[in-house]
């Protein structure tokens, strides 16, 4: 695995992560993404890494999962798929807009499926 890919799923996890937690501690959804894109984007520019602004921001956007239907696991694993799925597509949709949110909603429907499946499966006369 390479270091770029590795820090695509970093930066997606923690993104998501830490929105989730931001929003936990009683910021609005759109104020904590906000925050941890800035703080995304100041991590990008010191750490001279082009493309961690915007894979923070779109595991933010992940992170924006209403608290009370998301649980740890479940945003740490859809960021990371988030952030895997935009070193994916850095050129299968390079200048299209919409990109981030797309990937965000991509990941977060995959895992709560997948969950939700898993559960019928696993706990089916609950």
């Amino acid at each position: 695995m390479s270091k770029h890919l590795l820090t695509m799923i970093a930066g997606g996890t923690v993104g998501a992560v830490v929105t989730l937690i931001l929003q936990k501690q009683g910021l609005t959804a759109v104020v904590a993404s906000s925050l941890v894109g800035l703080a995304g984007a100041a991590a990008g520019h010191l750490l001279q890494l082009p493309h961690l602004p915007a894979v923070v921001f779109a595991g933010s956007f992940v992170g924006m999962t209403n608290p009370q239907l998301a649980s740890w696991p479940l945003i740490s694993m859809a960021g990371a798929f988030s952030g895997l799925l935009y070193h994916i597509s850095l050129h299968l949709f390079a200048g299209f807009g919409g990109r981030l949110g797309t990937l965000a909603f991509i990941s977060t429907l995959l895992f709560l499926s997948a969950l939700a499946f898993l559960k019928k499966i696993f706990l089916p006369f609950r």
